[in-house]
């Protein structure tokens, strides 16, 4: 008789008895993952009726590897533009259920007796609700597009983004053994900006190479490339200190983002069922009855805590967020249970080493006993809601009506300053992270080569410096810029502004300044007035030069272009394939009146437009001339008409600009998309060759323009139009700068009259 290797005996065992235990659970309506749990202890040392698994040490693995294709799953899910669609509701629900649980778990875990890691622990598994139990409670009950159901689901996506962080934090207080202190915090300091430079390496490299293979791509390729990036993304940080869940968590959400990420999502799934069935079935695997009877009044506490706990934080967080008091009792009668990310948070203690054996049993048996609640206390929502509702006293009932309505009511206003804080941070932030990157590239990797490589360690220390500093440029030029619509709109509101914004300013400057003085105290010996000096002459020259605006922009556009790559092609497909929707939304044309001026004026007087991000292009003189897409030194007169365009943000700052001069004033104050303005000028009576027309040129390796900034394109020059913007990757770039560098495969968006267009046929750019 042929051997049979132990782990297929082993593998056979635990997918039958698998697949029967969720047979059984789905015809009982229950969820499967309790099926896996049941069968994991059936086929477990510690139920001798059974055939038992005979090398536990295998399946544990597989476990892993199941852990790991969860959370690449749960990241082919994700998707960090749903952080803004799930809403503030949501996001205070879930804060307000975390934070609560986490204390509360943290005390009651102090409360038994147990050491503070395990009760850390705890406090962070009861935090976060079961995503998998609930949609499938409400998909079973038919009640998933309800309002209050939707709400619940967006409140545990925010749930899982902040378990992933949980995670990078119990990872850092494990490894210090400490839960306070400046080390600690400066740790995960660390470790966040880590995590942030490989998600910027992951988001600008994956998708763009996905892109030039994309018609050689099947499902089979697909499939064994997304699954080798994402255990190297598991390697990758484990090395830098992290979790395997969190590594697998960030490869599928970079994935997520590419064209591809739903077709991998599908081809994944199989793997997923497989490896996640039997991660759970290794959970039960852990069920000892002895140590259940031992812990039994633990559970008992921590299951009432999590229920009672649960509901009612997430009642009182839905409440705060404004929902309407009968919603927010379904919302707390739905959170009332934990379930696989507890599992993961255990499963990270045990294999840190630093919380109990109890403790894994523990969590999966109220796991286990909140699953089988869960429906109960959702389908019983809904009359709850309505018997506790009658019973309020009537000022509570007017009092709640009056605040869940005003918060329902409230439109959100207007914030520039709000808006522009949101974008200055997350600028700085990705530019800090991305700095601190190339210096540890270059002094941890790039140094040592030289140095080995070249005699003179001045030289490599030179030489190392010059690398360093030519990689920062375009990153430093990102941070430090105050090319913002948002910038020019505050400053013009009120002088108030101007001091606060000199200083956001100051410290764009001073935290790119002090990457160049480290890398400078790391690799010379020269004075700190040096280094001072010569790290704000290389801001300058980050800001100033056009060849780095030009780096800077490109390298933007990129990451832009494949951090919304999945929205931009949705987006085409609504559209019905055509690119060129972005024109019509995005450029908006508002009008002036030059009411007095005291000399001629010309076009270049009006510098302010360029600051403002506008053109000028078109003049209507009193006498009824036109000037279409006017030249610098074409002169103006009292009485004429001029036409700007931009978004309309550039258009709204550029007004905001002309209600301040004394030689200007707003006609009507109406502002029209570029659509409606081309379209009515038929209805103007103006005639053909003088009507602006827009017009898109496919950028191909052969091209005039292919390489070239917008300056040294010679556009305007040789075909008198402007070029409007560009798109690239279907990502629109409007109005980029002189420095903006046209690439091959970008669309080039132009305006200009029929002599243009001529022009452009003569040329062979377009077609007759």
């Amino acid at each position: 008789m042929a051997h049979i290797d132990p782990f297929i005996l082993d593998l056979a065992l635990v997918l039958v008895t698998a697949g029967i235990a969720t047979i059984i659970f789905r015809k009982i309506k229950q969820p499967v993952v309790l099926g896996y749990i049941v069968a994991g202890f059936l086929v477990s040392p510690n139920f001798l009726l059974l055939p038992t698994v005979s090398d536990i040490a295998n399946i544990e693995v597989w476990a892993s590897i199941g852990i790991i294709f969860l959370m690449f799953a749960l990241g082919l899910e994700f998707s960090f533009h749903n952080i803004a669609k799930v809403g503030g509701g949501a996001i205070i629900t879930a804060l307000v259920v975390m934070g609560s649980m986490t204390v509360v778990g943290y005390g009651l875990g102090s409360l038994l007796g147990w050491g503070k890691m395990d009760s850390i622990f705890l406090g962070c598994m009861l935090a976060i609700s079961s995503t998998m139990i609930i949609l499938k409670a409400y998909e079973e009950l038919g009640i998933k597009s309800e309002p209050f159901a939707q709400l619940t689901l967006g409140a545990l996506v925010i749930e899982d983004i902040v378990g992933i962080f949980m995670l990078i934090i119990l990872t850092a207080i494990s490894a210090s053994k400490e839960v306070s202190g400046i080390e600690l915090v400066g740790e995960i300091g660390m470790m966040l900006l880590v995590l942030i430079i490989i998600l910027c390496v992951g988001i600008y490299i994956v998708p763009t190479l996905l892109n030039k293979v994309k018609d050689t791509v099947n499902d089979e390729i697909l499939m064994i490339a997304s699954i080798g990036f994402c255990l190297l993304m598991v390697v990758i940080s484990i090395k830098a200190g992290f979790s395997e869940a969190l590594g697998a968590f960030l490869a599928g959400s970079i994935l997520a983002g590419t064209s591809f990420g739903e077709r991998i999502e599908h081809l994944v799934k199989p793997l997923k069922d497989l490896f996640g069935a039997i991660f759970f079935v290794s959970v039960g695997m852990l069920i000892e009855p002895t140590m259940l009877v031992k812990y039994a009044f633990p559970i008992l506490i921590i299951t009432i805590v999590t229920i009672v706990g649960q509901m009612t934080f997430s009642f009182i967080g839905a409440l705060a967020s404004g929902q309407p008091f009968e919603r927010a009792v379904r919302i707390g009668f739905s959170m009332v249970q934990v379930g696989e990310f507890s599992f993961i948070i255990a499963s990270l203690g045990a294999s840190l080493g630093v919380t109990g054996d109890f403790l894994y049993p523990i969590i999966v048996c109220v796991s286990v006993i909140t699953t089988f609640t869960t429906p109960i206390f959702i389908k019983n929502g809904e009359k709850a809601a309505k018997k506790l509702y009658l019973k309020l006293p009537n000022k509570l009932r007017v009092f709640l009506l009056n605040y869940t309505s005003d918060k329902q009511d409230e439109v959100e206003k207007d914030n520039d300053w709000a808006k522009y804080m949101k974008k200055y941070f997350i600028k700085l932030l990705l530019g800090t992270a991305i700095l601190l990157g190339i210096y540890l590239l270059s002094v941890n990797y790039v140094h040592p080569y030289l140095t080995d490589l070249m005699v003179s360690g001045t030289a490599a220390n030179v030489l190392t410096l010059v690398v360093g500093l030519i990689m920062m440029t375009p990153v430093i030029n990102m941070i430090c810029t105050k090319k913002s619509m948002l910038f020019n709109k505050i400053w013009l509101k009120s002088k108030a502004n101007i001091l606060p914004l000199l200083t956001l300013r100051a410290i764009s400057v001073s935290v790119s300044s002090l990457f160049i003085i480290m890398m400078m105290e790391k690799l010379l010996l020269i004075p700190l007035i040096f280094e001072v000096i010569v790290a704000i002459a290389v801001v300058l020259f980050s800001v100033k030069s056009g060849l780095v605006r030009g780096r800077s922009a490109q390298l933007q556009t990129t990451f832009l272009a494949n951090f919304n790559q999945k929205i931009l092609n949705n987006a085409k497909a609504a559209s019905g394939g055509d690119s060129a929707i972005w024109v019509d939304e995005i450029l908006y044309v508002c009008r002036f009146r030059l009411t007095k001026i005291y000399k001629r004026k010309k076009i270049k007087d009006f510098v302010a437009s360029r600051v403002f991000g506008v053109m000028l292009i078109q003049i209507v003189h009193k006498d009824g001339r036109l000037v279409l897409i006017p030249r610098a030194n074409d002169k103006t007169e009292e009485g004429d008409i001029i036409y700007a365009m931009g978004t309309r943000e550039q258009i709204d700052a550029y007004m905001m600009f002309l209600e301040k001069i004394d030689y200007a004033e707003i006609e009507n104050n109406r502002v029209t998309t570029l659509k409606e303005f081309l379209a009515i000028q038929k209805s103007q009576g103006i005639l053909p060759d003088n009507m602006l027309l827009c017009a898109a040129i496919p950028i191909d390796r052969d091209s005039e323009f292919a390489r070239k900034s917008i300056e040294d394109s010679g556009f305007t020059e040789n075909y008198e139009g402007i070029i409007l913007g560009v798109e690239r990757n279907l990502l629109p770039v409007v109005s980029p700068n002189k420095d903006f560098v046209i690439l091959e495969n970008d669309i080039m968006w132009t305006l200009g009259a029929q002599n243009m267009l001529d022009a452009m046929v003569r040329a062979g750019l377009l077609e007759e």
